[in-house]
């Protein structure tokens, strides 16, 4: 059995699942509204397991545990704080049991996802200034959490959303700092003149923000993929993206990065995709070179589907 290096080397596409959160949602749990979907790995156990083995089925060969949002101060606003290590070892739990349910015939990674997210002012995706945790509390709880998805049985981690540097590098930090492979995924968009930028909410989502939420200076991305880069991580991509930046921001990572390279856009907000329409996008980036495609928010099974018939369509 090839591990990951030895298949990414041998040249050969991974396809990596869809959206964990926005799909466990879309089959019935409730998001908590200050840390979102990591909770449901207490609440909606069954559903958070049942969207893994609805990718399986539909052929991904990695498979993300529901980890987004559980880091301890990400669980904070929720009270759960000291549930992050259980919530996070039942995530990648809830992963297994899921190949397990499925049998398949092939090798299946799990990814355990990271983020810099913090927890939500109820009711927005604006930070909760009462639960920000300090560079040092921040810190702390990435390697906390590292440990966690190594001693769980995670394959990957996986960092997600890297927008801001000093957060992204202490992140970076602490999973490099357990062993496993890292990838890690930067989010990207187009600002109204057109110029790629790291992804800001103020851009990409306005509507969800808090009124009392003001707008930051705009970061380039650039900065963000040599800092990154500078980790030599596994694996880098870009991911959390709309579809029209996607593709941009592979161009501006490949640059800067000779390595394995991974790829999943989003399929909502404004520029909301069919399965079909996201298939062909997600073929151009493998017409760019990437060999991790996968899809993040608003992506369902069907997009999945739809990816793997036109990628692979003999599997």
């Amino acid at each position: 059995m090839m591990n990951v290096g030895d298949r990414l080397r041998s040249g050969e596409i991974l396809i990596l699942d869809g959206a964990i959160g926005t799909e466990i949602a879309r089959l019935g749990a409730d998001m908590h509204s200050s840390a979102w979907c990591g909770v449901a790995n207490k609440t909606h156990p069954q559903i958070v397991r049942k969207v893994h083995e609805k990718y399986l089925k539909a052929g991904a060969d990695v498979i993300t545990a529901n980890t987004f949002t559980t880091c301890r101060h990400t669980l904070a606003g929720a009270g759960l704080e000291e549930e992050s290590n259980a919530l996070t070892r039942r995530g990648v739990e809830l992963a297994r049991e899921a190949i397990d349910n499925v049998s398949l015939d092939r090798e299946v990674l799990i990814a355990g996802s990271m983020s810099n997210m913090v927890s939500f002012i109820p009711g927005s995706a604006s930070p909760d200034p009462r639960f920000i945790p300090s560079e040092e509390e921040e810190s702390a709880n990435y390697f906390e959490m590292a440990e966690s998805l190594k001693k769980a049985g995670a394959d990957v981690i996986l960092l997600e959303m890297m927008i801001r540097i000093p957060s992204a590098c202490r992140l970076a930090k602490a999973a490099l700092s357990v062993g496993l492979p890292v990838w890690i995924g930067m989010s990207c968009c187009l600002t109204q003149d057109r110029k790629l930028a790291a992804w800001d909410m103020h851009i990409a989502e306005p509507h969800l923000l808090d009124s009392s939420d003001k707008e930051g200076e705009i970061e380039p991305l650039n900065p963000l993929i040599e800092a990154m880069a500078a980790f030599k991580p596994q694996v880098m991509g870009i991911m959390h993206s709309d579809v029209d930046a996607i593709g941009p921001g592979t161009e501006a990572l490949k640059e800067k990065w000779s390595g394995p390279l991974m790829g999943y856009p989003e399929a909502e907000g404004e520029h909301k995709v069919s399965p079909d329409v996201f298939a062909d996008r997600v073929s151009k980036l493998v017409n760019q070179g990437v060999q991790i495609v996968g899809g993040c928010c608003g992506t369902t099974i069907e997009h999945i589907q739809a990816m793997v018939n036109l990628l692979k369509p003999q599997s």
